[in-house]
């Protein structure tokens, strides 16, 4: 029963958005944060994202019957009432709004919920039944989640939090696409058009593509406006080359090949997303 209510909250998924918004927090406060705010943030956001996963079990309880990477979560496998998931969703997000407002103001408190609102309503209840493009806008939610970071240690956001929120927003495609690639007959299963279903795995790979090379080029614009020494801009540089030369790879395999090169991919983006992150937030905080 409590793991099961763990698991509505995707753990793994909040935790690794609550620290893209410490490091952007980090970053924007030139390494001499708020640890008070800092702090309220990692709470507040950690409660708002959780309670927008939970919704997310709940509107997609259907269709996470019919795929095989799903069909073992708390609600297709019967093991809690929908309406429990409604529940830890509305108490979680209210907390987490809630708690931002009074800890950190009312700019961050709309953020958040703006997150939620994108995740739970725009992505889950309505793009991604509808259009390949789903995780495209959708992954506006995670992008938020970094500006409300920034935000709540200056706040208002500056060049700098919009430059993570475009990155975090062409990030998710190249996050998610290769993992679609891999699962594709599941998601077909479920009739969720996700791109590699809609458009098949080579074109969705060669779209990945395109997406990551607009991803590296817009890590490196810190270095254009001066914000990175040598160091730091080979280390982005690097990271980049090799998930370019990656997806270069599945682009051009065949089948069976494709998907194991596409699942390497997708593990390596997440940590790919930390180093980019943590690179950034450093380089900013020896500006400071």
């Amino acid at each position: 029963m409590v793991l099961d209510l763990v698991i509505l909250t995707k753990p793994r998924i909040v935790l690794l958005l609550v620290l893209s918004g410490v490091l952007a927090g980090y970053a924007a406060a030139g390494g001499q944060p708020d640890p008070a705010r800092l702090a309220g943030f990692a709470l507040a956001g950690g409660m708002a994202a959780a309670g927008a996963a939970a919704f997310n079990h709940f509107v997609d309880r259907d269709v996470d019957g019919h795929m095989d990477r799903t069909a073992a979560r708390p609600l297709p496998a019967g093991r809690l009432e929908p309406l429990r998931a409604l529940e830890v969703g509305a108490v979680l997000s209210l907390a987490g709004v809630s708690a931002a407002a009074v800890l950190l103001g009312g700019a961050v408190a709309l953020v958040l919920l703006a997150g939620i609102a994108v995740y739970a309503g725009l992505y889950s209840l309505w793009l991604k039944r509808r259009t390949a493009w789903n995780i495209v806008l959708g992954g506006t939610a995670g992008s938020l989640m970094v500006l409300a970071g920034w935000v709540s240690q200056t706040g208002t956001p500056g060049p700098g939090a919009w430059l993570l929120f475009a990155w975090l927003f062409l990030w998710t495609p190249s996050h998610f696409w290769p993992l679609a690639i891999v699962v594709r007959d599941e998601y077909a299963r479920a009739g969720i058009p996700m791109l590699p279903v809609a458009a098949g795995p080579r074109l969705a790979a060669w779209i990945t593509l395109a997406n990551t090379l607009a991803l590296v080029a817009l890590s490196l614009i810190p270095a254009l406006w001066g914000w990175y020494r040598a160091g730091p801009a080979l280390a982005v540089a690097a990271a980049g080359a090799v998930m370019v030369a990656l997806n270069l790879a599945v682009a051009l395999a065949g089948p069976g090949r494709r998907e194991r090169l596409a699942w390497r991919l997708y593990k390596l983006s997440g940590p790919y997303l930390g180093w980019i992150l943590a690179v950034f937030a450093l380089a900013l905080a020896g500006r400071g």
